[in-house]
């Protein structure tokens, strides 16, 4: 047996939102499918015409590579103090970039798939936590590797953004 230990330094993006926490929530689950996430995988047209609407943020379609994993109300199955926000942490994954990333960098299968975590705060608002998938796999000093990582934190990063951007 070996064993060894990599200090790997993390970016963590996060981004406060007054949005409310709800309205946050319920655009991640349009853009993501969290509730039906396998449909994400279907064709987005047959024939020509949309098999299923897009995905939405702030109740405007966008075309989003993502999928949702998981959903997981981490405050809830935790506990939690009193007056506390809710925490909910989703599953994030975009197959093609993850896929090319555990091909040449197997190191890379403990990023992905990456998670979203979103806290409530004072006033309802809302918390969007992301570490860097880039920042992870840097360490490994594999450029392909680093560049789909890049492309993946790029795509998680503009879902947040527009998510925490104030509606209208």
């Amino acid at each position: 047996m070996s064993e060894y230990v990599l200090r790997i330094p993390i970016e963590r993006h996060v981004l406060n939102t007054r949005r409310s926490f709800t309205a946050v929530i319920q655009d991640i689950r349009e853009a993501l499918g969290t509730s039906d996430a396998d449909r994400q995988l279907r064709p987005r047209t047959t024939a020509g015409k949309r098999a299923f609407p897009l995905p939405r943020v702030n109740s405007t379609p966008t075309q989003v590579r993502l999928i949702g994993i998981a959903e997981l109300e981490v405050s809830g199955s935790w506990g939690r103090e009193a007056g506390a926000g809710r925490l909910i942490r989703w599953l994030v994954d975009m197959p093609t970039a993850s896929g090319d990333l555990v091909r040449f960098l197997p190191d890379a299968g403990a990023s992905c798939p990456a998670a979203i975590l979103v806290q409530q705060i004072a006033d309802d608002g809302a918390r969007l936590i992301y570490d860097s998938v880039a920042s992870a796999v840097s360490v490994y000093q594999d450029e392909h590797s680093l560049t789909v990582a890049r492309e993946f934190d790029a795509e998680v990063l503009a879902l947040l953004r527009r998510i925490a951007a104030p509606a209208g």
